[in-house]
């Protein structure tokens, strides 16, 4: 089996949505297909919003955090290494919530990069349940210097 994007650049991350790290987190785990990154998500009840659907803030938790492992691919490649982690971090996330979110079939959330310069990149994403897209997300990601 592939080893997901999270583990790979930064398995010691404990992001509630995305860090490998954290036991009690979303544990999303994204592939690259393409010029897009791929993930299943499969809610529980825990992930309800009290009336049947998929919460609001899930949802935008799991698309910002799906978002950010196309950032870090794209960081990772433009580094002399090719694989080095660079901290990127969430400048603005637009939500559009087209359709209601399913708790009982598996989400299928896309990203990609649609424009990417040295330390600002702007990532599309979609929430899909079979097929169609129930949530559509755009972020802002700027690169952090902790020096």
């Amino acid at each position: 089996m592939a080893t997901s994007i999270q583990q790979r650049l930064y398995p010691f991350s404990t992001c509630y949505g995305c860090g490998p790290a954290n036991s009690k987190g979303l544990q999303l785990q994204s592939f690259e297909e393409g010029d897009e990154v791929v993930c299943t998500f499969h809610p529980e009840e825990h992930h309800s919003n009290g009336m049947g659907t998929l919460s609001g803030g899930v949802i935008a938790t799991l698309l910002d955090c799906h978002s950010g492992a196309a950032v870090f691919v794209e960081s990772a490649r433009r580094s002399a290494s090719g694989t080095e982690f660079q901290p990127w971090v969430t400048t603005g996330l637009e939500i559009r919530y087209r359709l209601p979110t399913s708790m009982d079939t598996p989400s299928e959330l896309r990203a990609r990069i649609i424009d990417a310069e040295a330390d600002v990149m702007a990532v599309q994403a979609t929430l899909r349940i079979e097929g169609k897209v129930r949530v559509q997300a755009e972020s802002r990601w700027v690169r952090i210097d902790w020096k």
